[in-house]
């Protein structure tokens, strides 16, 4: 059995306009520790997001990283500063699931692409007899690991905005809602 860690984050930039937030460019990143040894870390970014599709998007990638190496048996634990990310896998996606993928009083749950895609993951890790953790770690503090993610995120978002493009590992899957459609 092997534990991975990762440590995922998100950033964006949002901006006012006439009165209304507008979207600028966003930044996703993990740092993965095998065995509790920093090993690898992985990031992008693209125009046009949120701060939570990318903290969702760091997420879902380091479930795929984490598919393509795991073995049966295997550990991983997904750290993030996000409460709302730990909270829907946690605490609120098993009942949105029962009423049909909507929230109480049937209202629409934003960012649902890109859940339900995480969503997949955590079965087929399930599927696999992998042990699968959500933690919540505090952000802007003393980890170092966290502290790394963040400013992998932000360096992405710089780069995003930048050009103007999708950039980094996984950007033909980025299953994000809103302006920002590039399934």
């Amino acid at each position: 059995m092997t534990d991975y860690t990762y440590f995922t984050d998100g950033a964006a930039t949002m901006h006012h306009k006439n009165g209304k937030y507008v979207r600028e460019a966003g930044g996703w990143a993990f740092v993965l520790l095998v065995g509790g040894q920093e090993v690898s870390s992985r990031s992008g970014g693209c125009p046009l997001t949120t701060n939570n599709e990318m903290e969702l998007y760091a997420i879902y990638a380091s479930m795929r990283d984490f598919l393509s190496k795991a073995q049966s048996g295997d550990y991983i634990q997904i750290c993030s500063d996000s409460s709302y990310c730990i909270d829907i896998f946690t605490k609120w996606a098993v009942n949105w699931e029962k009423r049909g993928w909507k929230r109480g009083r049937n209202k629409p749950i934003e960012n649902l692409k890109i859940i339900k895609s995480i969503w997949k993951l955590m079965g087929d890790i399930e599927n696999m007899s992998c042990v699968l953790v959500f933690t919540k770690v505090k952000g802007h503090s003393s980890n170092p690991y966290n502290n790394k993610a963040d400013n992998l995120a932000v360096n992405a978002k710089k780069l995003a905005f930048e050009s103007g493009e999708i950039i980094g590992y996984g950007n033909e899957n980025m299953l994000l809602g809103g302006k920002s459609k590039y399934a």
